[in-house]
């Protein structure tokens, strides 16, 4: 059947009116980019100039860091949105000091380990309802870091989104390998077979005593396997138990190897691995950022060492999260610096300079440190091989907690107290301190 002019007319007319309104509303237009079509409409959000307050501890990142993946990428996609920044490593701008002031923040980054110190604040706010305005696709992000925000915050939504995320690995020297004649670390190793390769390059040599392995924090060990401090529903430590004693008797015998008794935990480990280069192998977190100073250093890196009963599992998540604040007036603005963070382009320039990004996908990872000269050749892609452990709900107590567990395997190496002792006088100290500060 044909067609009538008038029909065609109609037809046009209706076309025309439907675009139009598809395409109408006042101020500038925002979005997450191409990546965030879908069925619904962009949302219209005002082009007024705006200063966003982001409270962030601005150490934890490196120099330049803030201005590639926050201010630069923000700034190309809405030119009137600037930062003010309040850095609260400085005393006064202390999360609790800028409440009391009322100095607001409209975004706060905290990481799921710490996210006590976020939360009871009056700050938290269900971000959901901006997730769902701006339809950004969480289908795209890590869902063990995604998820993390709720099981550490105790909540059943979502209280800010996390931008980036820490990894474990297993770095060893390769010439003290080479100096012995043994053979390197691999991927996939297990805790005993990496404590059985430390007893081979754990020697005395020129005047020099070699250690085969240091294998970090107590606490970063356990994490693997959801060992927890405090039971934050009964605010009881939750220490002394087999689990515990696991691990300090896995940390025992790996120090307890002849010539190997040092503890040297986190920085001191770093400073051991780079500077002293005395440590054959060190089992912690993301340094890669360390080794840039040390790049006559002739090192590699593999998964992180694994239990059996948790293949390929590595440290507990530990992802840095940015919230949008309940009391900002900003909070369409404020999210879209999220959504900015959390675009293809900003997650795959994180990638490239070796922080480990949300963002899923094989380009991704094969991105990974790009950027440094210093990582060519280098076993990078162990950071994907280990999945991170899941979060597990924190308490305000845990800080303490955390000190103590760390620092208390040293009076069992040295032989001064037994670990059935060490975990029973651990959790009687953690629980007098929740006691004392309960109320506080």
């Amino acid at each position: 059947m044909k067609l009538t002019r008038a029909c065609l007319a109609a037809t046009a007319f209706s076309l025309m009116l439907w675009a139009t309104a598809c395409s109408s509303g006042s101020g500038g237009s925002t979005g997450n980019g191409p990546a965030d079509a879908g069925k619904n409409a962009v949302p219209q959000v005002s082009t007024d100039p705006v200063t966003l307050k982001l409270a962030i501890n601005i150490g934890w990142l490196g120099p330049d860091e803030f201005q590639k993946y926050f201010e630069e990428p923000v700034k190309k996609r809405y030119p009137h949105i600037s930062f003010e920044i309040l850095d609260m490593t400085k005393p006064e701008l202390a999360l609790d000091k800028l409440l009391a002031s009322g100095n607001i923040p409209d975004l706060v980054m905290s990481a799921s380990p710490i996210i006590y110190r976020y939360m009871g604040t009056g700050l938290e706010e269900n971000i959901e309802p901006l997730i769902k305005k701006f339809n950004l696709d969480l289908s795209r992000l890590d869902p063990v870091a995604v998820e993390s925000v709720k099981t550490s915050s105790q909540q059943d939504h979502l209280i800010g989104l996390p931008w980036t995320m820490h990894f474990s690995g297993l770095y060893y020297n390769k010439d003290i390998f080479d100096k012995f004649g043994v053979a390197y670390p691999k991927d996939g190793m297990t805790w005993e077979q990496v404590r059985e390769l430390a007893k081979n390059v754990t020697r005395s040599d020129g005047g020099v005593q070699y250690r085969g392995l240091e294998p970090d924090k107590s606490t970063r060990v356990a994490s693997v396997l959801s060992y927890a401090f405090v039971d934050p529903k009964t605010e009881k430590a939750t220490v002394n138990n087999d689990n515990w004693k696991k691990i300090f008797e896995l940390l025992k015998s790996i120090y307890d190897i002849p010539g190997n008794n040092q503890v040297r935990l986190a920085g001191g480990g770093t400073d051991q691995f780079i500077k002293e280069r005395n440590l054959a192998m060190f089992a912690t977190n993301n340094i890669l950022p360390n080794l840039k100073v040390a790049q006559d250093l002739n090192w590699d890196l593999v998964q992180y060492p694994s239990f059996p009963e948790r293949a390929n599992v590595g440290m507990q998540t530990d992802a840095w999260i940015l919230h949008v604040t309940s009391q900002s007036k900003y909070k369409d603005q404020a999210f879209q610096v999220i959504a900015t963070i959390l675009s293809d382009e900003v997650q795959t320039e994180v990638a490239k300079n070796a922080r480990l990004p949300v963002l899923k996908g094989k380009s991704i990872e094969q991105s990974f440190g790009t950027n440094l000269p210093y990582l060519q050749g280098k076993n990078v892609q162990a950071a994907f091989k280990s999945s991170a452990a899941k979060a597990l709900p924190v308490s305000k107590y845990d800080s303490y907690a955390e000190g103590l567990m760390s620092s208390n395997i040293t009076p069992v190496v040295k032989g001064e107290k037994d670990i059935n002792t060490i975990l029973r006088e651990s959790e009687e100290a953690i629980n007098k301190y929740i006691e004392t500060n309960r109320t506080k």
